[in-house]
């Protein structure tokens, strides 16, 4: 496990049909990091038609978005999150957002899981 802080969590939520745009605009990198979906869904800061929300127990509105993550080096941060929303953009309400974290400790499974030698001393 290493505790290199220059490793930053790059999250990103977008309509899921820029799936295709934003993973072509990963794979142009240089360095692709390689990145994780995941359906989610939820609710905006926006008030829907008509500006207000209002809910009842057995009628929610939810939006459904693709969650992307992506683990990189601190000194990409700011490109890939600049590359994903460019790739995400459609100029309409709702395109989605993005935001940085910084990750505090980071290993590969296949480098530190692997079993330790066995010593007869």
């Amino acid at each position: 496990m290493t505790d290199d802080p220059a490793m930053t969590l790059i999250t990103a939520l977008i309509r899921p049909y820029m799936e295709g745009h934003v993973v072509r605009a990963l794979h142009d990198l240089p360095d692709f990091p390689g990145f994780t979906f995941a359906e989610v869904r939820g609710q905006g800061r926006g008030r829907g038609q008509g500006g207000a929300y209002v809910s009842t127990d057995t009628e929610l509105t939810y939006q459904k978005s693709l969650e992307l993550r992506v683990i990189v080096r601190s000194d990409l941060a700011d490109e890939i999150c600049a590359r994903i929303a460019s790739a995400a953009w459609t100029g309409r309400k709702g395109d989605g957002v993005v935001f940085a974290s910084p990750v505090h400790s980071f290993a590969r499974v296949r480098e530190i899981g692997r079993h330790q030698e066995k010593r007869d001393d």
